[in-house]
């Protein structure tokens, strides 16, 4: 009787697991070296907007901007208690330097730009009158505020660096 219990439920395992028909059809699983492969694949030829992880710095979508934010700003001599949208390009210069464009509350546009997290200049044209303006920075901590001419713009270091 043991006999025949143990014998009914090997047929009924070997029932249920087919008859191999159905393995047949199946396709095979990828393996582990096809995974890292397409992976590797991916990181070097994926598209320059998402870099892989650790590699080249993405843009904000529909901009040339490796990041944005809003920011303080200040204008004719006032302190920086408005707000302007601003968006980093890190190494926008062949030395490595960065750009930081700030949008003013009229929709002008005034560049900044930085070597690692030190501000040195910014954009000037004598139609604007700020040509002939000075231009300062003072840090306190990991933020520096700018001042060039009558405005001020207050910025934060992971703006820049990215972190």
């Amino acid at each position: 009787m043991r006999i025949a219990i143990i014998t009914s439920a090997l047929v009924l395992t070997l029932t249920a697991c087919g008859d191999g028909a159905a393995t047949d059809e199946m396709e095979p699983a990828e393996t582990v070296g096809d995974v890292e492969d397409d992976a590797a694949s991916t990181a070097q030829t994926g598209d320059a907007d998402t870099p892989a992880y650790g590699e080249g710095d993405a843009k904000v979508a529909g901009t040339d901007y490796n990041a944005t934010t809003i920011l303080n700003c200040g204008f004719d001599n006032a302190p920086p208690t408005q707000s302007c949208e601003a968006g980093v390009k890190r190494n926008w210069g062949e030395d490595g330097t960065h750009l930081v464009e700030v949008t003013k509350p009229d929709g002008t546009k005034r560049a900044i730009f930085f070597n690692g997290t030190e501000p040195y200049g910014a954009d000037s044209a004598q139609a604007d009158g700020s040509a002939g303006w000075d231009f300062t920075s003072s840090r306190d901590g990991d933020r520096v505020t700018i001042k060039f001419g009558p405005e001020t713009y207050v910025l934060v270091d992971a703006l820049i660096t990215g972190g």
